[in-house]
């Protein structure tokens, strides 16, 4: 590890429970956590379903990018929770190796259909596209990626992994 000073992102594909388990990371670990879709309701009063669908996909992961860059631009570490795309982002991929230790979750596409319900603030895929997404994006995770995480366990399970990630030396 690079030390406690650096950010801790958590990034993977959706429904693989970034969201939850930067929360539990972070209370352990005393630090803000910022979440991908909570910033972006809270900064444009949408979901990314309601802005993939009014702007596009492209708009969506250009505006999660530039969300990801602003929690990276804080001073204090701090727990991310950010979404999937920011890997295909150049400008991402820098940050996180430059300010970041990186943590992808991963769990089997039948895992993260079964977490994706019907209306949520996520915009639908179905299982060929996450199933190209994750051909597409496996290599740009390796690229930053301190470590590789199962998230298909409980979120507590996999936050207890995390944690010891970040203790080791």
């Amino acid at each position: 590890m690079s030390g406690p000073a650096r950010h801790l992102v958590l990034t993977g594909p959706m429904g693989v429970g970034k969201s939850t388990v930067a929360s539990l990371v972070g209370a352990r670990l005393g630090r803000l956590v910022r979440d991908s879709d909570t910033d972006l309701q809270l900064l444009f009063g949408s979901t990314g379903a309601t802005l993939a669908a009014r702007h596009g996909v492209d708009e969506l992961h250009r505006l999660e990018s530039a969300v990801l860059l602003g929690s990276l631009a804080v001073d204090s570490p701090i727990v991310i929770g950010a979404a999937a795309s920011v890997v295909e982002d150049g400008r991402c991929l820098d940050a996180l190796s430059r300010l970041a230790e990186t943590i992808v979750l991963t769990a089997p596409v039948e895992v993260l259909l079964a977490r994706l319900p019907a209306g949520s603030h996520r915009r639908p895929v179905t299982a060929e596209t996450l199933g190209r997404l994750a051909e597409r994006r496996h290599p740009l995770y390796d690229s930053v990626a301190t470590a590789i995480v199962d998230g298909n366990d409980r979120p507590s399970v996999v936050a207890d992994r995390v944690i010891e990630i970040l203790q080791s030396p």
